[in-house]
């Protein structure tokens, strides 16, 4: 698959998870996963996993969204850096803002990278720096109650 069609892939992916989000419709995800897909999630400080399977994956978003998410304000924008794409591998800057009642802005910076086979994504990870973790830690300690940002 051309750069352009895994970029344009990984693009129709976020724009069906952004619906999924607002209405839990996760079978319209099916046919951008791989069965046996890997998913991980590093340099959280807190919430780093390795989930494996496409139905396993999906659970542990979900838990992830309904225990912290759904309880914020959440706004996605892009990152500093464009899209890239290597090989079978696309990586895509963002930032995820979150607000919950009258807290401080809390600004998660992460870099998505899928890496496809035959179309499909087989390993997707989200990846945190240290600070992003370190001041998400902050935040939960003086906004979190309640919340569990885990997806296991």
């Amino acid at each position: 698959m051309g750069t352009e069609n895994l970029l344009g892939r990984f693009l129709a992916y976020a724009q069906a998870f952004e619906s999924t989000y607002a209405d839990d419709d996760w079978t319209r995800l099916e046919p951008f996963f791989a069965p046996d897909a890997v998913y991980r999630v590093l340099g959280s400080q807190g919430w780093d996993c390795v989930v494996e399977g496409r139905e396993n994956i999906f659970r542990a978003i979900k838990k992830f969204l309904d225990e912290f998410d759904r309880h914020c304000a959440r706004e996605i924008k892009p990152g500093s850096s464009p899209p890239s794409v290597e090989g079978d591998v696309v990586r895509v800057a963002g930032v995820a803002l979150y607000r919950r009642g009258a807290s401080d802005e809390l600004k998660l910076e992460i870099e998505l990278m899928a890496e496809y086979r035959d179309g499909l994504i087989v390993a997707l990870s989200d990846v945190y720096p240290v600070s992003t973790g370190v001041h998400m830690k902050a935040w939960m300690k003086r906004w979190g109650a309640g919340l569990k940002p885990s997806y296991v």
